[in-house]
């Protein structure tokens, strides 16, 4: 998939190159978790059958009902930046495949929360082991202060994409 390849690798026709030929090895490192992650997502896709859209909000939904806190349809449209008119789709699709579960909301009966199916979270679990399972295998194998650095770096990295990202919107809207 040729337009796939030139997406995953835009990044490397930027103009600016790290100082050291250590940080473009951890760029390099990066790319090369970046395509396997990417890779194994389209992986777990396919075995779920659902559009990205739909498993991004089961497992916003699978972990949020790990501590019982439950989503609105409407924080979960937040979640995802839909539109409550899109998130009802969604809702629907999910619902209509047994995945989630309108109920009534425990601290105001007069909404609704959504809970995924037992089977639904079964799914994402089957699905996504191949990433979750080797994450947790290297994580444990790191001592404290590497998983501080890589900690603070993912911290660091997430948080100037998403400026970036926000910057870009603010020139696009202005």
């Amino acid at each position: 998939m040729p337009n796939e390849d030139n997406a995953r690798n835009a990044h490397r026709s930027g103009a600016e190159e790290p100082r050291s030929a250590a940080g473009a090895a951890a760029i390099e490192a990066l790319q090369a978790l970046s395509d396997s992650v990417h890779d194994a997502d389209e992986q777990a896709l396919r075995a779920l059958q659902m559009r990205p859209v739909d498993a991004v909000a089961l497992l916003h939904l699978v972990e949020a009902g790990r501590t019982e806190r439950f989503l609105s349809p409407t924080e979960l449209a937040a979640k995802l930046r839909l539109t409550t008119a899109g998130a009802t789709k969604l809702v629907d699709r999910l619902s209509g495949a047994d995945r989630v579960e309108r109920r009534p909301n425990p601290r105001d009966r007069r909404s609704v929360v959504l809970v995924p199916t037992e089977s639904a979270t079964a799914d994402l679990t089957r699905a996504y082991g191949h990433i979750h399972t080797p994450l947790i295998t290297v994580i444990d194998e790191l001592s404290d202060d590497e998983a501080a650095v890589v900690t603070r770096f993912a911290s660091r990295f997430a948080d100037a994409i998403r400026r970036a990202g926000e910057r870009d919107d603010a020139r696009s809207d202005g």
